[in-house]
């Protein structure tokens, strides 16, 4: 990938992590943890995005 897409899905990334732990607000600690741990475990952007995305996929159902 080129260095401007790089770019572009790292801050796509960030938005993503932020709006993860605003929905995980009854426990915001659970989202900083899960968001943390995805950032260790999943190197590849798209696994990480993937995996953000039924996060919150998941926890708008739960409601």
């Amino acid at each position: 990938m080129e260095e401007e897409q790089l770019a572009a899905l790292d801050e796509v990334l960030l938005i993503v992590d932020m709006i993860t732990i605003l929905l995980l607000e009854e426990r915001p600690l659970l989202g900083i943890v899960s968001v943390g741990l995805l950032k260790i475990v999943a190197k590849d952007r798209f696994i990480r995005i993937a995996f953000i995305l039924l996060i919150i996929v998941l926890n708008v159902n739960r409601r």
